[in-house]
C-alpha cells in the first residue's frame, strides 16, 4: 500500500471525532482561545520503520500497543469530566516512504478550522509542502514545514 494511500486509511478510523478543545490543567493562551484557526489536538504519531509488521509486532509484545492494519488508535477524553471521546493513530510506515519528506517520524495535528489557520499561517510566513486537500469521508489536510524543516500534516475532521 502506497504510504499516503496508508495514511489516509489510517484517518479514516478518526473521522467521529469530536472537536471539543483538550486541556492539560494550564492556562490556554487566551488569544488563542477566541481565535478559529488553532490545534486542538494530535490525530496521529507516524514514523518510518524498516519492517512496520516487526515493529508493531515488537511494540504489541513489549508494550502492550495492539495493532490493526494501520497501527493502533489510542482513545482518550477531553477532561476528566467528560464523556467526549478523541483518537489518536499511532502508526509505523515503511522505511521508503516520502510521505514525511526527510524527516523520519510526522506528527498529525487536529485543527479547528483549515481556513483560518492556513490564512494565517501564510500571512506568518510559514512553508507549505502542498496545498489544502479535502478527501471525502476524511476532510482537509496540508502539510506545512516548522521551524528546523520538519514536517508537519494539519488535519480539519469531516463535521
Amino acid at each position: 500500500m502506497k504510504a499516503h494511500t496508508m495514511a489516509m486509511a489510517t484517518v479514516l478510523v478518526l473521522t467521529g471525532l469530536s472537536l471539543a478543545s483538550c486541556t492539560n490543567g494550564q492556562k490556554p493562551n487566551e488569544n488563542m482561545e477566541t481565535k478559529r484557526g488553532k490545534v486542538i489536538g494530535i490525530g496521529g504519531v507516524f514514523f518510518k520503520s524498516q519492517d512496520p509488521e516487526k515493529a508493531k509486532q515488537w511494540y504489541e509484545d513489549h508494550l502492550g500497543i495492539e495493532n490493526g492494519p494501520y497501527g493502533h488508535v489510542f482513545t482518550w477524553y477531553h477532561n476528566i469530566d467528560s464523556e467526549v471521546e478523541g483518537q489518536t493513530v499511532w502508526t509505523p510506515f515503511e522505511s521508503d516512504t516520502d510521505y514525511f519528506g526527510d524527516n523520519d517520524m510526522m506528527i498529525n495535528y487536529i485543527v479547528d478550522d483549515m481556513d483560518a489557520i492556513v490564512e494565517r499561517l501564510r500571512k506568518e510566513g510559514v512553508k507549505f509542502v502542498d496545498e489544502v486537500t479535502g478527501y471525502e469521508g476524511l476532510g482537509k489536510f496540508v502539510h506545512i514545514e516548522d521551524n528546523e524543516g520538519r514536517r508537519v500534516e494539519l488535519w480539519e475532521p469531516v463535521k
